[in-house]
């Protein structure tokens, strides 16, 4: 029972006005079928609008890394991103704090274990280090997304009456 219209929305603020309202959809359902919870999605969202502005990569591209590396345990996309996942250790961590062996992890629990660790990392290497880098490069992607926001509106507006004249 989660609302991805809110979602949807957590994401974009979490991401700054840095994901449209297609892409946050997209990655809202695909995030939630992955087995994330809102939360962690909105947290990933920060964490890689911290690590673009950090590396000078994009962020759509920082976002789809660590969604589909941290769902589908990847550690090659996460490298890109200066997260090394070592999916053993990160499983015997998680383990130990539930008081379980590695072995002992149900399928849910290791990809917690994953999720665990990419945001470990994501906090150590960048939330903490990135709050006086210039952000200069992101204004240029909110101005873009905002001014695509502006223009599907304009286009849902006017296609009605173009739709007519084009039929006549």
């Amino acid at each position: 029972g989660t609302a991805l219209g809110s979602l949807t929305q957590r994401l974009r603020a979490a991401s700054d006005g840095m994901l449209g309202f297609q892409e946050a959809g997209q990655a809202a359902a695909i995030g939630l079928a992955k087995g994330f919870s809102p939360k962690q999605l909105e947290d990933l969202a920060q964490g890689a609008r911290k690590a673009s502005t950090a590396l000078g990569r994009d962020f759509q591209d920082a976002f789809d890394r660590l969604v589909r590396g941290a769902s589908k345990a990847e550690p090659e996309l996460l490298d890109e991103l200066g997260i090394t996942l070592r999916l053993e250790d990160a499983k015997n961590k998680f383990a130990i704090s539930l008081n379980k062996t590695a072995g002992e992890l149900s399928l849910l629990e290791q990809k917690q274990a994953v999720n665990v660790e990419v945001q470990r990392q994501l906090e150590e290497k960048f939330i903490s280090t990135t709050e006086a880098i210039d952000t200069q490069g992101n204004a240029v992607k909110k101005f873009g997304v905002a001014f695509n926001n502006v223009f599907v509106k304009f286009a849902n507006l006017v296609s009605g009456p173009i739709e007519g004249l084009a039929k006549f």
